[in-house]
């Protein structure tokens, strides 16, 4: 199907009272990203002619605050004023879709839904319906088939008998249907149900056996993983975590312990790197090729190590560039910096780039040797192979010219001897 005729649906429009933090569910961090901007990734994949996403009334302005800050205009926004089902949240939409097409319905708390999947569904002539086997099916709505393995209907938990909660085959809530059909069957569904609420499955399975639709089984159950509280939060963390730190693992990168590396998505890590026990690596972070990282070293968003540097233990750095084999061992911070090739930064070195109103930036040249203790405030440069003393604090617009020793508390020039003068 063309993509001029195929139209995108999220479902956010819950109140997140489950997870009890106050805050929208659709935005907690899962590895770096909101929860909901995975599959929004997910779905912008497809080419597709619109892109809407429902919320409710609640959190609203949060998520539609970080859907300007995130540049993602092009996602419409319909408000469910009130949460009355899943179906209730597709008629909220429906204003916005056309009347003819196809429409792929998709949970915005199912941060592991894979693009091949979606862009499966919506191949098929007659729409879909994604399932899944699952060894606890608790919580999922169970499908059910007929004698010959077609669909007959989908029972949500809280509507099954004895029977039915032993239905091991459950609804991922994700559906390729067609529009016009769909908006036919959604005008007439009741709430003749357990929880007194518009089902979407029941209209689901009315458009999908009209339009002889197939059901898509899940090999890899993850994939349809949802988060109603932090605990599922955890679980698909720790799934996603694993296929991160599988992409590095794949392209080179040396794991000491890859259960105590916390690698967030969207770091970039070259061949050869050594990631050392329990690191942090933060979302933007790029590092090159045959660099040490470790143990214990939290890299934030804006570092960047060239090829052959080494960040050692209990470092931490944000917004720092260190060149080509420059070296910062131990216990040091490195905010807003930029250090030159084949530096060293010693043990306890603080760039003090904060004055409490404003981010200043240090400057460190090529080969300098940075002495322990150092204290460098921002905005300061330390010269091309410039020495400061253990211990140093070099206060702001002070800078150390190439070649120059500095010294003491603040720090101070020294004299160097040369040969002729001993």
């Amino acid at each position: 199907m063309p993509a001029s005729e195929i139209h995108i649906l999220v479902l956010a429009g819950g109140d997140s009272k489950r997870i009890r933090t106050g805050s929208p569910k659709a935005l907690l961090d899962l590895c770096g990203r909101p929860l909901l901007d995975h599959v929004l990734a997910a779905a912008e994949q497809l080419p597709a002619a619109s892109r809407t996403l429902v919320l409710g009334t609640t959190h609203r302005e949060p998520i539609e605050a970080w859907l300007a800050a995130a540049g993602r205009g092009e996602w419409r926004v319909a408000v469910q004023e009130s949460a009355r089902g899943t179906a209730d949240a597709v008629m909220a939409a429906l204003p916005l879709l056309p009347d003819q097409g196809k429409v792929l319905i998709l949970c915005g708390d199912t941060p592991l839904i894979s693009p091949e999947t979606l862009s499966f569904l919506v191949e098929q002539a007659g729409g879909a319906l994604l399932t899944a086997e699952v060894a606890d099916p608790t919580g999922y709505g169970r499908i059910l088939r007929d004698e010959e393995g077609g669909l007959a209907g989908i029972v949500e938990q809280a509507d099954c008998d004895e029977e039915r909660e032993a239905i091991q085959e459950v609804n991922a809530g994700v559906y390729a249907l067609d529009l016009g059909a769909l908006r036919r069957v959604v005008t007439g569904l009741g709430r003749d149900n357990a929880q007194g609420e518009l089902y979407l499955t029941d209209a689901a399975v009315e458009v999908l056996q009209e339009t002889e639709g197939v059901i898509a089984t899940l090999v890899e159950a993850d994939e349809m993983m949802g988060v109603n509280t932090l605990a599922d939060l955890a679980d698909a963390s720790a799934v996603k975590r694993a296929e991160i730190l599988d992409h590095h693992l794949s392209n080179g990168v040396i794991f000491d312990d890859p259960g105590s590396a916390y690698v967030e998505d969207g770091v970039e890590i070259g061949p050869g790197t050594r990631v050392m026990p329990f690191c942090v690596l933060r979302r933007g972070v790029r590092i090159g090729a045959g660099c040490a990282v470790g143990p214990f070293a939290h890299l934030r968003p804006g570092t960047v190590l060239a090829d052959g540097a080494e960040v050692g233990n209990f470092v931490e750095t944000k917004n720092a560039e260190l060149g080509e084999r420059a070296k910062a061992k131990h216990l040091s911070y490195l905010g807003d910096v930029t250090v030159g090739a084949r530096a060293n930064v010693g043990c306890g070195t603080i760039t003090a780039n904060y004055d409490g109103k404003r981010k200043h930036r240090t400057v460190i040249g090529e080969r300098a040797f940075i002495g322990s203790g150092t204290v460098l405030v921002a905005p300061v440069k330390i010269g091309a192979g410039a020495m400061t003393a253990a211990g140093a604090v070099v206060l702001r617009g002070r800078d150390v010219p190439e070649g120059g020793v500095v010294a003491g508390v603040p720090a101070r020039p020294l004299e160097t001897k040369h040969a002729s003068d001993a």
